[in-house]
């Protein structure tokens, strides 16, 4: 029987993280996690998208006025690792396989 799991309706950059580092996991083992590739596959297009769009976003902000403090420069390293974690998670379920 499949393990099923609920996931949080909010994804911070350490559950993006745990999120990418187990579906790395599934595919090196070769494992089996049941039937859920279509569903995986279906969010890898809109993980790709989210990247898009919190990119866009952060460059946005980054040229905004006042963006230059050291805290904000921060932040806008983080989302961009954030933005890149979706970017690999997308690229993994894309091509889950089936």
């Amino acid at each position: 029987m499949a393990e099923v799991r609920l996931l949080s309706r909010r994804v911070d950059q350490a559950g993006a993280e745990r999120l990418a580092a187990a579906l790395e996991q599934v595919l090196t083992a070769n494992a089996d996690p049941g039937p859920r590739w279509p569903q995986i596959r279906s969010l890898g297009g809109s993980l790709r998208q989210l990247s898009r769009d919190l990119e866009q976003e952060i460059d946005r902000l980054a040229v905004a006025p006042g963006s230059s403090t050291p805290e904000i420069e921060a932040l806008h390293h983080s989302l961009y690792r954030l933005a890149d974690t979706f970017s690999r998670l997308s690229l993994l379920a894309e091509d889950y396989p089936s």
